[in-house]
C-alpha cells in the first residue's frame, strides 16, 4: 500500500468510528459530515505523512519506511484513480441506456463532481492548489475528466463563476459567502460546517439571526439549495477557508 492509501484508510476508519482519533487530532462534532470536515481541516494542518504516522501508532500498525520515503503525489493519484473510476462506473443496461449525468455540464463542474466524491480527494486538491503544483493538477484532471484542464482557468472560473450566473444566483452567492466568511472569523465553524453540508434546520435557525438574510424574504432553504449548494459554491468556500486563493482576473 502507498502512504496515500494508508491515509484514506485511516480517514475512513476514524469517520466510521473503528479507530479513535490519534494524538494531535481532536474531534468535537458528532454529525458525520461535520466531523469529516473537522478532521479534514486538522489533517491539512498536520500533513499526510505525520497523520499516517500517528494513526499507525494508535492502531498498532507497522508501515514500511519505504512508504514514507517514496511518498509523492503520484501515490495520491494512483489511489485517486481507483476511487474515481469506481465511483464513475455505471451498471450496463443493454435494453435501456441511462442518461449521462454529466451531459451539458462544464468540464470544471464534472471535475468538481469527481473531487467531491471523497474527502481525501478534496484534501489532495487543496494541497495541490496551495502549492501551485500544476503538473499534479494536470494529472488529476486527466484522471477525472480525461482532459488537460488549465489550473489558472479553473481557479478563475471557480472564483468568479457567479459573475456569469443569473441575478438570483449572484445575490445568493454574495450573501452566503459573506455569511460563511463572518462565521469563520467568529470561529463558529460548527455552524459554517452545518450550512455547507446542507443542514436545513441550521439554515432556518441561522436565517432568523443573520443580518445578511433578515432583509431577504426570498432567502428560503430552497433558494439556498438551488443557488448555492447545487452550484459548487460550498466546495469553493472549503478551498478558500483552507488557504486557496482565487485570482480576480485571468492572466
Amino acid at each position: 500500500m502507498t502512504l496515500f492509501e494508508y491515509y484514506l484508510q485511516y480517514m475512513t476508519r476514524i469517520c466510521e468510528g473503528s479507530l479513535e482519533a490519534p494524538e494531535g487530532i481532536t474531534l468535537t462534532e458528532t454529525d458525520e459530515v461535520r466531523q469529516a470536515m473537522e478532521l479534514q481541516q486538522q489533517v491539512g494542518a498536520m500533513g499526510i505523512p505525520a497523520f499516517v504516522r500517528v494513526c499507525a501508532a494508535a492502531a498498532g500498525d507497522e508501515i514500511p519506511r519505504e512508504a514514507y520515503d517514496n511518498f509523492s503525489m503520484d501515490d495520491a493519484l494512483s489511489a485517486a484513480r481507483a476511487l474515481t473510476e469506481q465511483a464513475r462506473e455505471e451498471p450496463k443496461e443493454p435494453e435501456q441506456k441511462e442518461p449521462d449525468p454529466d451531459a451539458g455540464k462544464h468540464a470544471f463542474e464534472v471535475f468538481l463532481d469527481c473531487i467531491a466524491l471523497d474527502d481525501g480527494l478534496v484534501q489532495y486538491l487543496i494541497e495541490v492548489l496551495k502549492k501551485k503544483d500544476w503538473q499534479e493538477f494536470y494529472k488529476l484532471s486527466r484522471i477525472t475528466t480525461k482532459l488537460d484542464l488549465d489550473p489558472n482557468e479553473f481557479l478563475y472560473w471557480l472564483g468568479n463563476k457567479e459573475q456569469y450566473a443569473p441575478r438570483e444566483e449572484q445575490v445568493c452567492a454574495a450573501v452566503m459567502d459573506a455569511c460563511l466568511a463572518r462565521l469563520a472569523e467568529e470561529e463558529r465553524m460548527d455552524v459554517a460546517a452545518a450550512l455547507l453540508s446542507g443542514d436545513r434546520k441550521t439554515f432556518e435557525l441561522f436565517r432568523c439571526e443573520a443580518p445578511e438574510l433578515l432583509h431577504l424574504p426570498e432567502a428560503t432553504f430552497d433558494w439556498y439549495c438551488r443557488n448555492y449548494l447545487d452550484r459548487d459554491y460550498p466546495l469553493r468556500m472549503i478551498l478558500r477557508l483552507n488557504g486557496v486563493e482565487f485570482p480576480e482576473r485571468l492572466e
